[in-house]
């Protein structure tokens, strides 16, 4: 079977507003790369209609559907592994992501295979516990010495090699900006506001923020 160009992968858990909108705006980005594309959408044991919405939303979709609650990392990892794409956008599966950007994070890579690019948030919606986590989580990154680009999340751009690579780290939960950086790749940036989320609530929780 032929390799896409491209596949975007995406986590979900109880996204039903918004899954429709996200598979629309993702396919419509990826064709403007002028690559062959897939999305592979992984629904994390939602409990709402999200697998639905995906079905209705009137675009291909492999969807991969957990049969247990995975979390962000291991929703994500599930993607990564059945990505075959040459190159793999992930982003969050809540639209704060905002799928406009992929095209501009492929013109940002340049070539290299262990390169990956980030797109880097320059605004947050987000509460004052999330907040302070991440203050933390930026001390801590100087103290270990990480050259994690500031801003870093899952949305980033990354070779079917990296993927694969990720794909394979057994860790019971992970941030996916430390991981790649941990494999030793280089680092590009694409910066962007990033939107509130569609229900104005956060699926992480202080106590996986703290994970």
């Amino acid at each position: 079977m032929t390799r896409p160009g491209l596949s975007v992968v995406a986590p979900l858990h109880d996204e039903e507003a918004v899954a429709a909108d996200l598979a629309g705006r993702c396919a419509a980005a990826a064709a403007r790369t002028g690559r062959t594309w897939e999305l592979v959408f992984v629904d994390d044991a939602s409990t709402d209609g999200t697998v639905a919405a995906l079905e209705d939303a009137g675009v291909p979709i492999r969807l991969v559907r957990l049969p247990g609650n995975r979390g962000q990392w291991g929703a994500t990892r599930e993607g990564l592994a059945r990505a075959r794409g040459d190159l793999v956008v992930v982003l969050d599966g809540d639209l704060q992501d905002p799928p406009e950007l992929i095209p501009r994070l492929l013109e940002a890579w340049d070539g290299d295979p262990w390169t990956v690019v980030f797109a880097t948030k320059t605004r947050r919606e987000d509460p004052a516990w999330f907040r302070a986590g991440v203050a933390g989580y930026r001390v801590l990154q100087g103290i270990l010495g990480a050259q994690i680009p500031r801003g870093a999340g899952s949305y980033c751009l990354l070779s079917g090699a990296v993927a694969e690579r990720l794909a394979r780290l057994e860790l019971p939960d992970a941030n996916l900006a430390a991981a790649a950086v941990a494999l030793g790749v280089r680092t590009r940036t694409v910066p962007f506001e990033r939107a509130a989320r569609g229900d104005g609530r956060s699926r992480v929780g202080p106590a996986g923020l703290v994970r």
